[in-house]
């Protein structure tokens, strides 16, 4: 009866141990692993992506029309015709989708008529924006397909990686890294690995040929947290053992708060 009743509390990690002992594997799910279009940038930058050519929708009672594929706040208006997109508090003007986007200077009329209701909420606060000098607005790369986009603080500067022959992008808040010996580039994102000669491309889905030496990394190193992301590595395993286990919370219904 003792046995049946009695609970006994065991560390996560030693749990995690035991598990490596047995052959962990993921699910097989079909992936996507066609390399997105992957742009770079040595200056303040932002990636608009439509989700395939710009679809706009009219504004009830103005000029203007919103596009509604893409998760930035894009216009167009019929009355002067250039494309307008908020971007950090101030406004850029195109004639065209694909730029080029220059500050907008004073917006045209139309802004002001904006319905009052909760989907321009947050444009409304923003007209008619804050000023933006030519030097201070950032380059905007636009994609009708999925893209990601590498920005740069200045020309690419790379540090060594102690006990192998990589190096990381050190001015980059992106995990890019260079083989010393192939001079090729490795791209991490949204959890895959994509190669290039160089950031110009071709890129190529990397992940299952990734270089020995990103096991060899060193987990406290500036980029260590990346080992989660490389196959055969014990972090990678923890990674996949933690997103196997179960969760369970309990929300009170009284006491939740949901916004929509």
């Amino acid at each position: 009866a003792l046995a049946a009743t009695a609970s006994k509390h065991v560390p996560l990690d030693m749990v995690l141990l035991s598990l490596r002992e047995r052959e962990t594997t993921a699910a097989s799910v079909p992936l996507n692993d066609t390399p997105p279009r992957i742009f770079t940038s040595s200056r303040p930058a932002s990636l608009l992506v439509f989700d395939g050519s710009p679809v706009l929708a009219p504004v009830t009672g103005t000029t203007l029309s919103v596009a509604v594929n893409t998760n930035w706040n894009v216009f167009f208006d019929s009355a002067s015709k250039p494309w307008y997109l908020l971007v950090g508090g101030g406004w850029l003007a195109a004639p065209d989708s694909n730029g080029p986007w220059v500050p907008a200077g004073k917006l045209p009329p139309a802004f002001a008529s904006l319905p009052a209701d909760a989907n321009f909420a947050d444009v409304r606060k923003q007209i008619p924006g804050r000023v933006l000098a030519a030097k201070d607005a950032p380059t905007v790369y636009v994609s009708t397909t999925p893209a990601e986009i590498i920005i740069i603080d200045g020309p690419p500067k790379f540090a060594a990686i102690a006990g192998t022959t990589l190096e990381y992008l050190a001015n980059s808040p992106v995990a890019v890294f260079r083989d010393k010996g192939t001079q090729t580039i490795y791209y991490l994102v949204s959890g895959r690995w994509f190669s290039a000669p160089g950031f110009d491309g071709p890129w190529t889905f990397a992940t299952h040929t990734l270089p020995p030496d990103f096991r060899r990394i060193p987990p406290d190193s500036p980029r260590g947290s990346v080992l989660a992301s490389v196959p055969g590595t014990v972090q990678a395993q923890e990674a996949l053992i933690h997103a196997q286990i179960p969760q369970q919370a309990t929300l009170k219904r009284d006491a939740a708060t949901v916004s929509v």
